[in-house]
């Protein structure tokens, strides 16, 4: 049960996000923005506004001095213009009296005191006064036209002074406004980025608790795109290290197993081997210790001792040979020769090899149909295992029952099945999975009767198992069917 972050935690972590930081920090930079253009309204637009001014006075007069050369009544239009345009009030005397600008009967049109116009033509003065009747300040220029006319002009700067008040004041409206939407749009546009990060985050986690199947998601096309691709290649290529570790992993374990399997089958094999040729050399020796003292006495014992001991020198050799060739074969040092021959006229001969035995156990035996079959196969090799399916089913054949053998095609196209059965008692179910094991014998009394060495179907297998063909046994209610496969382009003809 996962249990909600407690506060402490929650405001920890906010503090140090990503988006927190871009937030905050925009958020100060528009703050110091507007700070420094409030600074600005109030202590440098007055002067840059006075400035403006004085050199917006100074065209006025220039452009009014190069009218009154000309055409005095485009100058007087001009300084009608100045009026009703920017403000400028102008007043302007000759010799003889005032010539243009509002006539007062008491007092001047200027409330202040002007300097004095001595002063050569063309020439002026500026300054800034204070207008005696309204108490704000203007903003003038005193002095002669070239045709020697003196004028006065001026504008007020109370008007800029009233805006900047009312600009500051919207300012600080605005730009509280202004931070405040400002700050939530920064916060989503600062989660644009840290949601990627945060997926980005979630899936190296994923990485490093070897979870390989989170992937990033996203389609972004700059440097947290890819780095997302990159992780996502980067968590492919670790998948495939671990899985091919944990391969490699299971195959050593698998390895040391079978290593164990095999050093324990191997100290078994030569336990049985040890025990299968006790009987025998204690035979042989004890026979031999009688001839040579003499114990049998007349030439029938004689003979009779020199049997069992070419009888058990008989079953070593056939021992001997057959785990020669099982070791040789399990080893891989046997070097198969494939060659192309008829696997039905070899099944005739060995059925003439085992004829006086077949008809020693009264058995029927039913021959393969009498038509060539090729395969591909060790010739010599597959004699070995057919005489031993052969055997087996002699061995096992109940009295006057009957022995099988066919040739018929295989289920997989390209092999025919060659199958021997012997009718008689099934082999048990559970003991099916081990008769190809060496030594392992089903009925052990009944092996000895006949003389099994319990090896013959070890052969078989390691035999199949080299040339990678399916082998097998099957139960049949009234007896037991043994098969090998084999390729055989042809088939039966």
């Amino acid at each position: 049960m996962t249990h909600p972050p407690r506060p402490a935690a929650m405001k920890r972590r906010l503090r140090h996000s990503i988006a927190w930081k871009l937030s905050v920090g925009v958020f100060l930079c528009l703050f110091l923005l507007l700070l420094f253009n409030w600074l600005l309204n109030n202590f440098v637009l007055v002067s840059y506004y006075q400035d403006v001014k004085r050199h917006s006075l100074e065209t006025s007069f220039a452009n009014v001095d190069a009218l009154f050369n000309g055409n005095a009544e485009e100058a007087t239009e001009e300084m009608y213009r100045l009026y009703s345009d920017e403000n400028i009030r102008m007043q302007v005397w000759n010799s003889y009296g005032q010539i243009f600008g509002p006539i007062y009967s008491d007092k001047s049109y200027f409330s202040f005191t002007l300097p004095p116009l001595l002063m050569e033509n063309g020439a002026y003065e500026l300054g800034v006064s204070e207008d005696s009747r309204t108490g704000s300040h203007i903003i003038y220029l005193a002095g002669r036209f070239t045709n020697g006319y003196s004028v006065v002009m001026s504008t007020p700067v109370a008007a800029i002074e009233e805006s900047i008040g009312i600009t500051n004041q919207f300012l600080l409206i605005s730009g509280g406004t202004t931070l405040l939407i400002s700050l939530l749009i920064i916060l989503l546009y600062a989660r644009s980025f840290t949601r990627p990060i945060k997926e980005l985050s979630r899936v190296a986690g994923s990485v490093s608790q070897l979870n390989f199947s989170d992937r990033y998601a996203g389609r972004r096309s700059d440097e947290l795109g890819d780095l997302g691709r990159s992780i996502n290649a980067m968590s492919a290529a670790l998948e495939s290290a671990v899985s091919e570790l944990k391969t490699a992993n299971l195959q050593l374990m698998n390895d040391n197993e079978q290593k164990t399997r095999q050093n324990e089958a191997r100290r078994a094999f030569i336990a049985n081997v040890s025990h299968e040729l006790k009987t025998p050399i204690s035979l042989i020796q004890t026979y031999a210790e009688g001839l040579k003292e003499d114990i049998a006495g007349d030439a029938r014992n004689r003979d009779y001792y020199c049997e069992v001991i070419e009888d058990e020198a008989s079953k070593m050799s056939v021992l001997i040979k057959k785990m020669t060739m099982l070791m040789q074969l399990e080893a891989g040092n046997e070097q198969l020769s494939i060659e192309r021959f008829d696997i039905s006229e070899l099944l005739y001969g060995l059925l003439g090899k085992h004829r006086p035995r077949f008809e020693e156990k009264h058995a029927a035996v039913t021959p393969p149909p009498p038509r060539p079959v090729f395969v591909w196969a060790d010739e010599f090799l597959m004699e070995n295992v057919l005489s031993n399916y052969l055997s087996n089913a002699l061995n096992h054949v109940n009295e006057d029952g009957r022995i099988c053998l066919d040739i018929r095609p295989a289920e997989k196209e390209g092999r025919v099945r060659i199958s021997v059965f012997n009718s008689g008692r099934p082999i048990p179910a559970e003991e099916l999975p081990r008769i190809w094991e060496s030594f392992y014998k089903v009925d052990k009394a009944r092996t000895r009767a006949y003389g099994g060495t319990g090896i013959g179907l070890s052969v078989v297998a390691a035999v199949m198992n080299a040339h990678r063909m399916p082998y097998g046994v099957i139960n049949h209610e009234d007896g037991v069917e043994f098969y090998i496969e084999l390729e055989s382009p042809s088939g039966p003809e």
